[in-house]
């Protein structure tokens, strides 16, 4: 039998905001004992706000390089930050940590059992973390049906493609276009 490969995934929210100054009164709040959920919905500009920052649980390679360190050096329970990126400035909430993982298990989503209004959140939470990563609209779309990001192809199965389409234009501010575009339509140019 081959040693099993074990991973390390980190579970964890963020706060995203434009200003280290910015970031560091939110981590002065923090400090005080302010619910960083709280915060994150008030402050952050990431999609991911409206689940109080929370970007579920990802492994090594998922996010943009400072953001992982940052992440994956933290002690479980540490609110770790201002850590800067091309998007911003983070703070992060490593809320679990597992040494463990199989890497091909992913954490169990649950997104099985999730409405569709919680679903759409968890494809734009994907969408726009693949985005950050610097993917392309069309990219975005073959991520979501790749067996490698389970909680995302789950999402897309469920879904369908059309919806996963929508919510991928609408992260990346693209116009969606109607299904059946009329004449008018096509010709009134862009």
């Amino acid at each position: 039998m081959a040693k099993e490969r074990k991973i390390k995934k980190v579970q964890a929210r963020h706060i995203l905001v434009p200003t280290k100054e910015l970031a560091d009164e939110i981590k002065v709040k923090i400090d005080d004992g302010q619910e960083f959920t709280k915060l994150a919905e008030e402050f952050s500009e990431c999609p991911s706000k409206k689940r109080g920052g929370d970007l579920g649980w990802f492994g090594k390679g998922a996010m943009v390089r400072p953001f992982e360190v940052a992440a994956f050096t933290a002690q479980e329970g540490d609110v770790v930050g201002p850590i800067k990126t091309e998007f911003g400035w983070h703070l992060i909430y490593v809320y679990e940590i597992q040494e463990d993982v199989d890497p091909d298990a992913g954490p169990p989503t649950g997104d099985e059992d999730a409405d569709e209004d919680t679903l759409r959140l968890v494809a734009e939470n994907y969408a726009h973390e693949f985005m950050m990563l610097g993917y392309t609209s069309k990219k975005v779309l073959s991520l979501f049906t790749s067996p490698h990001f389970k909680s995302a192809n789950t999402v897309y199965n469920i879904l369908g493609v059309d919806v996963i389409n929508e919510v991928i234009a609408q992260v990346f501010g693209q116009k969606i276009e109607p299904k059946k575009p009329s004449e008018e339509a096509e010709n009134a140019g862009s």
